[in-house]
This record gives structure tokens, C-alpha cells and sequence, in this order.
């Protein structure tokens, strides 16, 4: 009897043993992950100081993402540190101008398309993570419309169209989910949501879905620059005549006010050189056609969406014919007269 009660003794004693152990490990994994994450705290507060130099900047931006990966490796299953990093990382790097700071941080990228692509995948990589391990986070909603606009950007940097495809079909999904879960607490506008997911279509050359995406996002209560998207995609579908006929009912005031947007970078295309489409068929709509003809060409010579480039020497083949035959077209106003 008595080695019965010493065994039972031992065992309550290895048992009490085992949670008190338990309770240590995790209160020690509460104080590394919490201390981790306050540190890239501490050095994303001094980066955000003002008088760094860029180089100090980076630094401190570098210290502040290791020790969120240091927190992630602490609770893998958490998703709060990629959350920071993919906040720090957009917020430096690639999305600078929607903080609400005095000046912006020497890191940022020059508007409206530069983006850094081995930040730009870190960022999309972070959000990913995020998502994979908190789906239902409010905070997802205004990730997945900077992750399409970020998985657009990246594009520009892709050295085929086969690596570019995968970032559009990533940019396309975000959209979608955005709209599935939109819940009109979001700051985005949904018609620009639309016009962007028209615009993914369009790029992967889908043009019946971005014809109706357009749609929806004009009747949503979109820009000019959604009515030229649509024009767009109308002309490639081969539905000219439709096309010009949604630009000219614009007006040449919405051509002005769109070719200013252009000009601070409000507006960005995707690939470099689809703007010229844009011009080339906008001129064209108006009469222009000298300069319906160099953009014309300029799109044909950035070799920008290869899938179109019959589309634009058509264009082209016909307009030379036309300026032969009337060698006087009406003279473009200066677009700029109304913005002094």
C-alpha cells in the first residue's frame, strides 16, 4: 500500500510538474512575442521622426520588420506581425501618400507608378500571410484593394507576360473578394473597385467581363476615366463606332480634366505605353488625328499589350488614309487652358 500511495504521490507531483512547466513556456512565449513586436514599434516610431536621412530610414525600417518576423516565428499562428509588416512596408515603400503625415518619408516612390519590386513583393507576401492566417480580420478589406493595386504595379517590373499574368489573376481574385465582402463600412469607393476590376479584365484580355464591369462601375457613379476604360475595351472588341460615341458624349472638358489627372498621376496604365491607347483613341474620337496618329504609333512601338497591337495598326492604316484625303483637320485646343 504504501508503494502505491508513493507512486500516486510521484505521479501528482510529475503531473503538477508538467502544467507548471506548461504555464512557464507560455508566459515566456507571451513576453518574447509581446516584446518583439513592441520593439519594431519603438524603430518604426523613430523612422517616422522627422530630420532622417534615407539611409537611416531604411534602417531602422529593417530592424523594425525582423523583429516582426522574430514575433511570428515566437506564435507562428497569429497573424498580427505580418499585419505590421505589410502595414510598415506599404506605408514606406509603396503606398506612401495615403498616411496622414506632414511629409512624406524619403523612401517613397516617385508618383504615380514606382514601386521598389523586391518591396512590393515583400509587402504582397505579408498580406498573404496575413490573410491566410486571420481570413475574416476586418482590416482585410482595405488590404485586398492596396494588394490588386500593388499586384498591378508589379507587372511593370515582370520580364514576360507569362510572370505577368499570375500578379493580374492575383489583382482580379483581390477585387472580386473585395466586392463578396463589402460591406459599406469600407472607405473604398466601390466604382472604383469596378473600374479596377474592369481594367484587370481588360489587361488579361478578357473584354466581354470588362465591358460589363465598366458598366457597372459608370452606373455606380465612376469618372471619365471609367467612360474611356469602356470606350477601350469597346474598340478592341471591334465596336468602334460604340466607342468613339462614349467618348464624345464626355465632351472635351472630361478629355481636359483626364489628360490633367494623367499629368500629376492621379490616372496610371499598365502596362507603360497602354496610355497611348488611351490618347490615341480619345484624339481620334475628336477629330485630332495628327495627334490620333503619333499616339497611334507610340503605342505600337511600346509593344504594350501584344494582343491589341492588330487593333491599333488598324487604326493607324486607316487615319493616314484620312489625313491624305483631308490634310486639314480641326486644330486641337491647348488641353491645359483651363488649369492655369
Amino acid at each position: 500500500m504504501k508503494r502505491v500511495l508513493l507512486a500516486l504521490c510521484l505521479a501528482t507531483t510529475a503531473h503538477a510538474d508538467v502544467w507548471q512547466r506548461a504555464i512557464e513556456t507560455t508566459d515566456s512565449t507571451t513576453t518574447r512575442y509581446d516584446d518583439a513586436l513592441r520593439r519594431g514599434d519603438d524603430a518604426i516610431t523613430r523612422a517616422s521622426a522627422r530630420a532622417q536621412t534615407r539611409s537611416q530610414v531604411i534602417s531602422l525600417i529593417d530592424l523594425a520588420i525582423g523583429s516582426y518576423r522574430e514575433a511570428a516565428t515566437v506564435r507562428p499562428d497569429t497573424a498580427e506581425p505580418y499585419f505590421r509588416i505589410a502595414s510598415v512596408l506599404e506605408s514606406f515603400f509603396t503606398d506612401c501618400e495615403s498616411r496622414m503625415l506632414g511629409s512624406l518619408p524619403p523612401t517613397c516612390p516617385p508618383r504615380p507608378m514606382g514601386v521598389d519590386p523586391v518591396r512590393g513583393k515583400q509587402t504582397v507576401d505579408a498580406w498573404d500571410e496575413f490573410e491566410k492566417r486571420s481570413p475574416l480580420d476586418p482590416r482585410l478589406a482595405e488590404a485586398l484593394f492596396s494588394r490588386a493595386i500593388l499586384r498591378t504595379k508589379l507587372v511593370e517590373s515582370a520580364k514576360t507576360e507569362k510572370d505577368a499574368r499570375p500578379l493580374l489573376e492575383g489583382a482580379l481574385r483581390d477585387y472580386t473578394a473585395l466586392l463578396d465582402r463589402a460591406d459599406g463600412l469600407t472607405m473604398i469607393r466601390m466604382e472604383q473597385v469596378w473600374g479596377n476590376l474592369a481594367e484587370t479584365y481588360m489587361m488579361l484580355g478578357k473584354l466581354d467581363e470588362a465591358i460589363d464591369a465598366y458598366e457597372t462601375a459608370i452606373q455606380s457613379g465612376a469618372t471619365s476615366s471609367t467612360y474611356y476604360g469602356r470606350a477601350v475595351a469597346l474598340d478592341r472588341d471591334e465596336r468602334e463606332t460604340e466607342a468613339l460615341e462614349v467618348i464624345r458624349a464626355q465632351g472635351i472638358r472630361s478629355f481636359q480634366e483626364f489628360d490633367q489627372q494623367f499629368r500629376i498621376g492621379d490616372v496610371f496604365f499598365v502596362p507603360k505605353g497602354e496610355e497611348f491607347y488611351y490618347f490615341a483613341l480619345i484624339n481620334e474620337a475628336f477629330g485630332y488625328i495628327p495627334e490620333a496618329i503619333a499616339n497611334w504609333r507610340l503605342f505600337i512601338h511600346s509593344k504594350a499589350h501584344p494582343q491589341f497591337q492588330p487593333r491599333a495598326k488598324a487604326h493607324l492604316d486607316a487615319l493616314l488614309i484620312k489625313q491624305k484625303t483631308n490634310p486639314r483637320p480641326p486644330q486641337r485646343p491647348d488641353l491645359l487652358d483651363l488649369f492655369p
